[in-house]
């Protein structure tokens, strides 16, 4: 994974919270206008949206497309998978590898003749190679399209040629960039600077550097895509990772796109944080009807934006019932937490069980004999 250490461990879905009130978030806008036609900037362990504009306008998205085209690739096909180059992917047209007809290479190496130098090609291969045919292929993206959701989203092809019924949105391709970010061997492909195809009996020798130029000209940055056609414009999207946030920046028909992400990146990185919820909870503990005590604690990991140095402003009261009877189940709900901000409700959160056993000294101890005198007069 090119991004190691630093990228999310969990996906977008994960950090999606129980309950959000994005109206009480005041957060400041970018200083430059942006020249693109459509454009969104999403945060994405919480999935918020930090700026949009025209955000689900459907547009065609040229070489962006290659994102779904590698990720279909990455979960239906094996990296090593030899993919012979058919006369008829040779031919595509558009931004090319050169390749020719009769020569092999690995479904690995064409994922990185995909993504790093937008070879249409290369598409075209591996979609002949996955997907046994390009119309079977095509069929696949759009199934997984509809998989995660993305029902303003349509494909024609695997190499984002312009077609009737080829568009997306800002706002899906952010969110297909999220869900892709969740799979390690894409982000091998995605975030890769440079590649070097060793000359075979097979293929010639070859090195392919990146067109995403904040790839080498920004530290944070993780990956990207570059497209353009003469229907779509320049589309860009880029991903960064900056002090515990991940940002997915992406413009469609855009001719200043290199400054426009530069300036949303460091918009968002600089204004807001990203505050884990969960962390805010403390550990609680609830009696429970004959003895003993269990401990109760947030769900799962719960992520919010906020504009920087608001985290620390953050108000939490924990919803619990007096006592509990035994039998509690592992994750099973006891209770719910409010997090606030300014007195607005700002997540709501279930606390569940966080142990498997009722640990019990076998003792009865003043406070195991009043909560039983409670029990008794509640029955």
């Amino acid at each position: 994974m090119t991004h190691d250490s630093q990228a999310p461990k969990r996906g977008i879905l994960a950090g999606v919270l129980a309950f959000l009130c994005a109206a009480c978030l005041i957060f400041p806008t970018p200083a430059k206008a942006l020249s693109a036609q459509s454009a969104l900037l999403m945060e994405v362990q919480s999935g918020q949206v930090l700026f949009a504009q025209n955000e689900d306008e459907r547009l065609p998205m040229a070489s962006t497309t290659k994102i779904m085209t590698a990720l279909v690739a990455v979960e239906q096909g094996d990296p090593r998978q030899l993919c012979v180059v058919s006369k008829r992917a040779a031919g595509t047209e558009g931004s090319s590898l050169y390749l020719k007809a009769g020569e092999v290479y690995t479904l690995e190496q064409l994922l990185y003749g995909l993504l790093l130098r937008s070879g249409n090609d290369a598409a075209a291969v591996i979609a002949e190679s996955v997907g046994g045919s390009e119309e079977n292929f095509v069929q696949l993206m759009n199934e997984t399209a509809r998989r995660i959701g993305l029902n303003n989203t349509h494909f024609d092809n695997p190499s984002g040629l312009d077609g009737d019924t080829h568009y997306t949105t800002a706002r899906e391709l952010a969110l297909l960039t999220a869900y892709a970010l969740q799979n390690e061997e894409f982000c091998r492909y995605f975030g890769a600077k440079q590649y070097v195809i060793e000359q075979a009996p097979t293929h010639e020798g070859r090195t392919l550097v990146n067109k995403h130029r904040l790839l080498t000209s920004r530290q944070d940055v993780i990956g990207g895509k570059t497209g353009y056609t003469k229907a779509s414009g320049r589309c860009l999207v880029t991903a960064a990772h900056s002090g515990g946030m991940t940002l997915v920046a992406v413009t469609v028909n855009d001719p200043d796109d290199w400054a426009d992400h530069e300036e949303l990146l460091d918009w968002g990185f600089e204004s807001h944080e990203c505050v884990e919820l969960s962390e805010k909870i403390p550990v609680q503990r609830v009696p429970v009807a004959g003895g003993g005590s269990l401990e109760v604690r947030a769900a799962q990991p719960s992520f919010v934006v906020l504009p920087r140095g608001e985290g620390q402003k953050l108000q939490v009261v924990c919803a619990l019932p007096r006592f509990c009877y035994a039998g509690v189940g592992l994750l099973e709900p006891v209770g719910e937490a409010s997090v606030t901000l300014r007195g607005e409700e700002l997540a709501r959160l279930p606390l569940v069980c966080w142990q498997k056993d009722i640990p019990s000294s076998g003792k009865r101890g003043i406070w195991e004999l009043i909560t039983d005198a409670i029990c008794t007069i509640l029955k």
